[in-house]
Formats: structure tokens, sequence, C-alpha cells
């Protein structure tokens, strides 16, 4: 794939995860696909295969109070891309939490994601108030 190509699979991707079109971003994952989340995180884990995202984001939602999720910026070369996010947690007065993800292709198809978070303490925060207030699963 070009960069180009490769910009426009991450952007329609997510894009289509946030429009909540499962089935449409999946055709966009490999059949191998995973997301590595680290382990301290809340909903830290690897989540395999083109339903990663059906699981995933409904529990990050709502372990932490996921307010909204910004898609600030991408860039790619070579075989992968990443993504600048920004995710804003519902109650915090703070900044947003901000991460990267590398977003690794193989063909024409997202293969792997892997989230770095530049400071995931007010996540990890989150996660543990809600937990204790009984607000996320358990």
């Amino acid at each position: 794939m070009t960069p180009e190509e490769q910009l426009e699979l991450v952007k329609k991707h997510y894009e289509l995860n946030a429009a909540g079109d499962r089935p449409a971003a999946e055709a966009l994952l490999t059949d191998d696909f995973f997301i590595t989340i680290r382990s301290s995180m809340p909903f830290g884990g690897v989540y395999r295969g083109k339903g990663a995202f059906r699981e995933l984001i409904p529990m990050v939602a709502e372990t932490v109070g996921l307010a909204g999720i910004k898609f600030v910026e991408t860039t790619v070369g070579g075989d992968c891309a990443v993504e600048i996010v920004e995710f804003t947690l519902a109650g915090e007065a703070g900044p947003p939490v901000e991460a990267t993800e590398v977003i690794r292709f193989r063909g024409n198809q997202i293969c792997e994601i892997r989230t770095y978070y530049f400071d995931p303490g007010p996540m990890i925060a989150a996660g543990e108030r809600r937990k204790r207030t009984g607000s996320s699963r358990e």
C-alpha cells in the first residue's frame, strides 16, 4: 500500500468504529488481528480477532467513564502508522489523557494496534474510582 492508502485505511477504520459500523470496520482487519493494551490499565490485555473492538470499546467506556475520543493526527511510514489520540473522561476537569496507537499493516488490512499512554494515571484512577462506587463491571 502507498502511504496515502495507509492513511485512508486508518481514517476509515476509526470513522467506522466511531459510527458504530462494526462489520465494515472489521472488514479492514486481518483474521488474526490483535490489539494490545498495557496490563496496568483497568482494561489491559490482548484482544484478538476481528471482533476485538466489540469487546474493547464498551469495556473502556464503562470502566473509566469515557466521555469522548479525539483522533488528533496520523502519520504513516513503512508497514505502520501512528495515531495521536486524546481520551476525555467523564467528570474529569483535567486535560485529556494522551496516547499514541501504533497500527501495523499486512497487505491491505490492519493486523495489529498497540496503544501507548503518555500518562496512564488518570485512566487508572478513574477505573479505580468507578470500581469502588460500583459504576463499572467487576
